[in-house]
């Protein structure tokens, strides 16, 4: 396929729309005010804080809101396409509508890291949002495709950022997939201490690899190599304590 550089984010925004109910625009509305208060308590000479910062709290009120009665799937669903909106400096109006939007306040913007990358973290989220919204097949393909344009086009195949979209989709796979392991998410990442809890270290990638490098070193992305590589990474995600004894 031809790969547009602002379709993921195009695909991921309809995706997300084509499930949101009238239930689910004022649970957007309840996250979007954690974000706003938590990005507000930052001290102002900071601009940089962890995913975990905005993970945790918006699980909180996930985890709330469930025992109050409400859907953990819906729950945990919205808490991803709220956090994917502010971390990509979206606007709102995207979930909720301009005439809803026009009655909130604007959330002050928090670079939210990963690693101390914000990539990372926008990977991350997107994919979840993604992953949530309208399925992990999407999500994958749309992951895998923009590397390969990536490594064709631009700063070049980057397993790194691979490795954190396959985390954002094993991430909102288990916090949507069933009601109970739904909770038990909810509970986990209201409780987040480390990112390593839930991403492995990158930093032994090699990322930046252009087509020609890719090709050279797994030939194409049908290729054993290429399986076995992801199936390394994955096997590293299946480990980290957030997701212990929650994959079949």
């Amino acid at each position: 396929m031809q790969w547009d550089p602002n379709l993921i984010s195009r695909i991921g925004n309809q995706a997300q729309q084509l499930f949101i109910s009238e239930q689910d625009r004022q649970r957007i509305i309840d996250y979007y005010a954690i974000i706003t208060n938590t990005a507000a308590a930052v001290p102002i000479d900071i601009r940089a804080v962890s995913i975990n910062a905005f993970l945790s709290p918006l699980f909180v009120a996930a985890a709330e809101k469930t025992l109050a009665g409400s859907d953990p799937i819906a729950e945990n669903r919205t808490a991803f396409q709220t956090l994917a909106i502010y971390l990509n400096q979206e606007s709102i109006a995207q979930l909720i509508g301009e005439e809803a939007a026009a009655e909130i306040e604007l959330a002050p913007f928090i670079e939210p890291r990963l690693f101390r990358r914000q990539d990372l973290a926008q990977h991350l989220v997107s994919i979840a949002a993604i992953t949530a919204s309208a399925g992990a097949d999407l999500a994958q393909m749309l992951s895998t495709t923009k590397e390969a344009y990536d490594a064709r086009y631009r700063s070049g195949f980057s397993f790194s950022d691979l490795t954190a979209n396959s985390v954002g989709v094993t991430m909102a796979q288990l916090a949507t997939s069933n009601p109970e392991t739904a909770k038990i998410m909810q509970g986990r990442l209201a409780d987040l201490q480390n990112e390593s809890d839930y991403m492995p270290q990158v930093g032994n990638n090699r990322d930046g690899l252009s087509e020609t490098d890719f090709n050279a070193m797994y030939t194409d992305r049908s290729s054993p190599q290429y399986a076995h590589r992801l199936a390394e990474i994955q096997t590293l995600i299946d480990s980290r304590p957030l997701f212990s004894g929650l994959l079949q």
